[in-house]
């Protein structure tokens, strides 16, 4: 990548520069000033704690070939030698910039979100891709603002893989329009970020978006319409526009059937045309069936074969907090599902832990925590788990975090460091029996910390 500044202003004449240069140019983007190369574009992120105008200065020093920088904020800055773009705001004039620099970008660029699994479905599609194709990726970025880095390392990858996360209202379309996606994947609907965004049906329209971008350029979405909310998308859909479904309903143009998870993994089979084929996968749960088919359906549009597609994906482990099953000699098993949580998620841990480990067999501990980001259904939600946790007959419920008194079941305990002492002295009084323990909260609550606490106390 290497853009001219002259570039940029022949474009965007609405700008306005300071200590402009026909000959400057950037070769990437960055949101770091202490990390940021010689000839990277700086982005001054703005968010509720921080101000990165605070560090233009910082990363012109450092080697950022030029900046942006809003408007109103300009006279707070001292002298500088390097161009800056003056914007009404940065997420405009990224916006821009960013699909400017991505114009000479052939590669295709898949773009993923959801509620849930936009990670996994990430990994999932990558690992079938990387089989084949040289892939350009990153493990944890699902930000425009990261997004943006990872595009400027583009060095003639075949294809393109993005998760696009969002935390407040206008994030997806921001997304969308700034990396111009080649095939959209929308995956579910849920009770995530309800904090800043809003009701479900708040959610429901900032993540359509992306639907509402594929539908207008004519590019490839896939949908799951068992989501009974992503539904309403294919029943008003242009037909015109290249709209892929997949899903247990009828309609579905790749319909799933026959779901089974036991101590080997998820199975099911999927028709599409005149074919039937069967998936066997990993890792656990029913969530993991729309994850996997989402992948292959896109990784199929991208043109690797169906059989290879489906090899691949069965190829793929989670990972770490992701539904982690962790054994400990023959008796204590462990699942480390504590990498994240919401509603949608903690239902499907709960029910794929008490499908996996069945109380003939096991003493079965469920560990749980906050969900966080829930907004003004927090307490609701919180409480109808606990309910969903009474009917599953489990031995032993603990709870850790803030939302006890709405979760209004089992015993409360005040951290990952109480629970694994609690284990510590539990786990030795179960020794002649078989015991399953069951980890589930937001990252924040830290429960993904215990299996590592037991090692070290010497219970494990």
């Amino acid at each position: 990548m290497k853009i001219y500044l002259k570039e940029i202003k022949e474009r965007y004449p609405e700008f306005e520069f300071r200590n402009y240069d026909e000959n400057a140019f950037f070769t990437g983007f960055s949101h770091d000033s202490r990390s940021i190369k010689e000839g990277d574009f700086y982005i001054p992120i703005v968010g509720e704690k921080f101000d990165g105008h605070d560090f233009i200065e910082d990363a012109i020093a450092n080697g950022a070939a030029m900046a942006f920088c809003e408007n109103a904020k300009f006279n707070k800055l001292g002298e500088l030698n390097r161009p800056l773009i003056l914007v009404d705001s940065i997420e405009e004039g990224l916006e821009k910039v960013l699909n400017y620099a991505l114009s000479p970008i052939t590669a295709p660029v898949v773009a993923i979100t959801g509620s849930t699994g936009k990670t996994t479905t990430k990994g999932m599609l990558i690992n079938i891709l990387k089989s084949e194709k040289k892939v350009l990726h990153s493990e944890k970025t699902n930000t425009v603002w990261g997004n943006a880095v990872l595009l400027s390392q583009y060095e003639d990858e075949d294809a393109i893989v993005l998760e696009c996360g969002m935390d407040r209202k206008g994030e997806i379309s921001w997304h969308v329009n700034s990396v111009d996606p080649d095939i959209g994947i929308l995956l579910n609907i849920g009770h995530v970020h309800a904090e800043k965004v809003g009701d479900i049906e708040s959610i429901y329209q900032e993540k359509k978006n992306l639907a509402d971008y594929m539908e207008k350029t004519g590019k490839p979405l896939i949908l799951n319409i068992d989501d009974e909310r992503l539904v309403r998308i294919k029943d008003g859909y242009n037909k015109d526009s290249q709209l892929i479904t997949f899903g247990r309903h009828t309609d579905a143009n790749y319909q799933i059937s026959d779901i089974k998870v036991d101590l080997s993994g998820t199975h099911f089979v999927f028709k599409y045309y005149d074919n039937t084929v069967p998936v066997n996968l990993k890792v656990y749960g029913e969530g993991y069936v729309y994850n996997a088919m989402a992948a292959i359906i896109a990784a199929n549009l991208l043109g690797v074969s169906m059989d290879n597609c489906v090899k691949m994906v069965e190829l793929f482990e989670n990972v770490n907090g992701r539904f982690e099953r962790l054994q400990y000699g023959e008796n204590v098993s462990i699942v480390n599902d504590a990498y994240n949580a919401n509603p949608t998620s903690m239902e499907m841990s709960l029910k794929t832990f008490n499908e996996l480990y069945p109380s003939s067999e096991y003493h079965r501990i469920v560990v749980l925590g906050d969900m966080k980001e829930l907004g003004s259904v927090s307490e609701q939600k919180h409480r109808e788990i606990g309910e969903l946790v009474k009917q599953y007959s489990f031995d032993e419920i603990y709870y850790v975090g803030e939302m006890f008194e709405s979760f209004c079941v089992g015993e409360k305990l005040e951290s990952a460091d109480e629970v694994a002492a609690m284990l510590n002295n539990k786990l030795p009084t179960l020794k002649n029996r078989k015991v399953a323990i069951l980890l589930k909260s937001s990252n924040s609550i830290k429960l993904y910390q215990v299996p590592d606490f037991l090692k070290k106390l010497g219970c494990l």
